[in-house]
């Protein structure tokens, strides 16, 4: 393999291939347009693409193209080849049946394996995936790393020139079809479409020949796009496209049941048998209780023991020096964390709490700290100063009354915790998720979710389901008679016959591909 040194030059003393060479039409290798007789794009010649492209990763700085140390972190191969029309990016079609962005145009690419650099691992994973031999690229450098909300990872594109190219041969367990797409369709105006962010805003996406380009791998073309060929997209942005041009693909992404997270047999039940209530409907139920005695401080035990056990469930039955750490918020949220931390702490637990407010009950914390647990303020500047988090983490930030997207210390707070790779128990619903809009915006992706005696309407939206997780439901003891007092409906057996903590199933749920919000750039 040719490799560039890991700080590209942007030296004018570097010499392009003299020809193009026209990719191969073998087996395995779809083209994306015909070949034409049409003079090539001036901006697309070798001397000035490449030139362009090998600046413009020089300049990135170190930070920008290292992702966090102890993060999820994936690399993918950016591969070009020369032809008569300009570069061609190969692509892969993923299998549709895949857990992970079934179905989706990308990049070759996963997750590192211990010791590899991203390099290694971005070619490593184009050989498995579609036979490339690492010998026939030349790397030219990396792009910035981009952060995936779905599945928590941290991405860095490895841009490579195909200097010799060969046919390519799909692994039929990864890759439905290999795609190779001349630059001159994403350039074609026609092709343009864009899909809107879940808060404001679109990104670019493209219809190809036969598939919908969209999502991080539109993201990483787009920037390459905009360094590499000059004024690409002559001043438009993909949101002024309109609606006539608007995709979702998410609607119709490929989907799976929940992975069940937690050891051990528990009673479940299909969600879509249980009714979803508003904000507005929680606030009335407790408020009936809470008139008749049965108050918050009540109901927070019962979500910390819920919380408690699904942490116990989830390290395999044993909480025994188990580091754990609870972020909590000045709701009935942070409430139920911070009965968490006590019940943990008494079953041998190592726990710590970071508060993103003022606790709605200051006493839970006054018995914390007498009881030597470490409890500390979140500080706008951030948590550097606190090091990584332990091998769990509840999020216990934000209630129902919370409106998206993330603000203030929750938001500082969920940047911090992106940068580990630490399971996540979410109350109720992770932070930034609202109870009655969905997702607006960032939010805690949550490895499991313990929904408090009912879902909110929220659940029934698929583009939330990849960050809640696989999910339970807690009976924190509100009767029937106060969710009737609210206006909700109640028929049937109670769904807490069989026990205290249910697993909500949900068929037809989507997968990570099930969402719009697939690549956050600079979110380091």
């Amino acid at each position: 393999m040719r490799s560039s040194s890991a700080k590209p030059t942007t030296s004018m003393g570097w010499s392009p291939h003299s020809r193009d060479r026209p990719g191969p039409t073998g087996p395995g290798a779809k083209v994306g347009a015909e070949m034409t007789e049409a003079p090539m794009d001036p901006r697309l010649r070798p001397e000035v693409f490449w030139a362009r492209l090998r600046s413009a990763l020089a300049e990135v700085p170190e930070e920008a193209r290292t992702p966090p140390t102890d993060a999820r972190v994936g690399a993918v191969l950016v591969l070009l080849e020369d032809t008569d029309e300009g570069p061609r990016v190969v692509l892969t079609r993923r299998r549709r049946d895949l857990r992970s962005h079934p179905g989706q145009v990308s990049f070759a690419g996963g997750r590192l394996d211990p010791g590899e650099t991203i390099h290694e691992a971005a070619l490593r994973e184009a050989q498995e995936e579609v036979g490339l031999h690492p010998d026939s690229v030349e790397v030219i450098g990396s792009g910035p790393t981009f952060y995936i909300p779905p599945s928590r990872f941290w991405v860095v594109p490895v841009a490579a020139r195909w200097v010799t190219p060969h046919d390519l041969t799909e692994n039929p367990w990864e890759v439905d079809e290999v795609l190779r797409v001349p630059l001159t369709q994403l350039l074609d105006q026609d092709r343009w479409r864009h899909a809107p962010l879940s808060l404001r805003g679109s990104t670019w996406a493209w219809q190809l020949d036969d598939d919908l380009l969209w999502g991080a791998t539109a993201v990483v073309m787009s920037l390459l796009l905009d360094v590499a060929v000059e004024d690409w997209n002559r001043g438009v942005t993909p949101e002024s496209l309109g609606d006539d041009l608007a995709v979702r693909p998410w609607e119709s992404a490929p989907s799976w049941q929940r992975r069940a997270r937690l050891e051990g047999d528990l009673p479940a039940i299909e969600q879509s048998q249980l009714p979803h209530v508003t904000a507005e409907q929680v606030r009335r139920a407790r408020a009936w209780a809470d008139e008749r005695g049965d108050d918050a401080v009540r109901r927070a035990e019962h979500a910390g023991r819920a919380l408690a056990h699904t942490v116990r469930r989830l390290r395999g039955g044993d909480t025994d020096g188990v580091v754990v750490t609870i972020l909590v918020g000045p709701s009935s949220n942070g409430a139920g964390g911070l009965a968490a931390a006590r019940l943990l702490a008494t079953a041998g637990a190592e726990v710590q709490v970071l508060t993103v407010g003022a606790p709605r009950f200051p006493e839970q914390t006054h018995l914390l700290r007498d009881a030597g647990i470490i409890v500390r303020a979140v500080a706008p500047g951030g948590l550097e100063s606190v090091g990584p988090p332990g091998e769990v983490v509840i999020d216990a930030m934000l209630g129902i009354g919370a409106e998206p997207p993330l603000r203030a210390l929750p938001e500082v707070a969920a940047t911090w915790l992106r940068r580990y790779d630490v399971p996540v128990v979410a109350l109720d619903l992770p932070s930034g998720v609202s109870a009655d809009i969905g997702l607006q915006g960032a939010c805690i992706t949550a490895d499991v979710t313990v929904v408090i005696g009912l879902p909110t309407v929220a659940l029934n939206e698929a583009i939330v389901q990849p960050y809640v997780g696989d999910t339970y439901l807690a009976d924190v003891g509100l009767p029937r008679a106060a969710w009737q007092a609210a206006g909700v409906p109640m028929t049937g057996p109670s769904p807490f016959s069989k026990g205290p903590l249910v697993r909500l199933t949900a068929e037809g749920r989507a997968t990570d591909a099930g969402t719009p919000d697939q690549a956050e750039l600079g979110a380091s």
